[in-house]
């Protein structure tokens, strides 16, 4: 795979953008006042050692922190349309098909194959004759059509963890996000499987807007367009450092970043 992050082309057009965003569960602070704009069309890999806030920062982008009790975000996320993510009477079902996840582990539905598809698919009001044509659609993208068209009716949990993680990808890209998050998606599987999910995500580059948290920067340095570096800093966790990947892992500015990304700490 060929490095796509030493580009000094013309930046797009944010598709996603958060200004000053502070998540909180009860008295403690996670993220402290994190601004951060995701570029059209391009991969942002999100590092930095455990603890300092990344998986939090994540899952406020698609409301995923609405979930757990005591949990406050506070701040701007806004879609280029100028959609207010944060907005307390925003569509939090049609915002979570506009913005996909994927999480470290994989996480299929325990039914059928074909049930992981028609269940997301129903409820966001496609008409059942529809869904197996896109069904396989989605399979064929992340090369799983093959393996599984001829048990499209058995248990999705029986499948591989790498064959297990390509189904929840075909399962999000299914709803046609236009952002996609992941989660560490590599981390709970094999060399052989990892490698070929971050194939996958790497393909999606220029389709989509892909946001990664990713403890590999050896991955990161494989795939990501734009890096931002983030720190465990007076009790929070805070955005030190952001920008095009290939000027961020070769000559970070900030001291803890520049420890960080050089091997020296985290």
């Amino acid at each position: 795979m060929n490095s796509v992050n030493d580009s000094t082309e013309t930046e797009s057009i944010a598709r996603l953008s958060v200004t000053s965003l502070t998540v909180r569960y009860g008295d403690l602070v996670a993220v402290r006042d994190v601004t951060l704009a995701f570029p059209d069309g391009r991969i942002t890999a999100l590092v930095g050692p455990s603890g300092c806030g990344k998986s939090s920062f994540l899952h406020s982008l698609n409301r995923l922190t609405d979930l757990i009790p005591g949990c406050r975000v506070t701040g701007g996320i806004r879609l280029f349309d100028g959609t207010d993510i944060a907005h307390p009477r925003a569509d939090v079902l049609a915002l979570r098909r506009r913005i996909g996840i994927v999480f470290q582990r994989p996480n299929p539905f325990p039914q059928s194959i074909r049930r992981n598809f028609e269940i997301p698919l129903r409820e966001h009001g496609w008409h059942r004759r529809d869904i197996p044509d896109k069904m396989e659609t989605v399979l064929r993208q992340v090369g799983l059509w093959k393996e599984v068209s001829d048990r499209l009716h058995k248990s999705a949990v029986a499948l591989s963890g790498g064959q297990q993680q390509r189904l929840c990808l075909a399962r999000a890209l299914a709803l046609d996000p236009e952002v996609i998050l992941f989660d560490e998606p590599c981390s709970a599987l094999d060399p052989i499987a990892s490698g070929v999910v971050e194939d996958l995500i790497h393909s999606l580059r220029d389709r989509l807007t892909v946001a990664i948290v990713t403890h590999n920067l050896a991955q990161a340095r494989r795939i990501a367009d734009h890096v931002a570096v983030f720190w465990h800093r007076d009790g929070a966790g805070q955005l030190i450092e952001s920008g095009p990947a290939g000027r961020v892992l070769a000559a970070p500015s900030d001291p803890d970043a520049m420890s960080y990304l050089g091997g020296m700490r985290g």
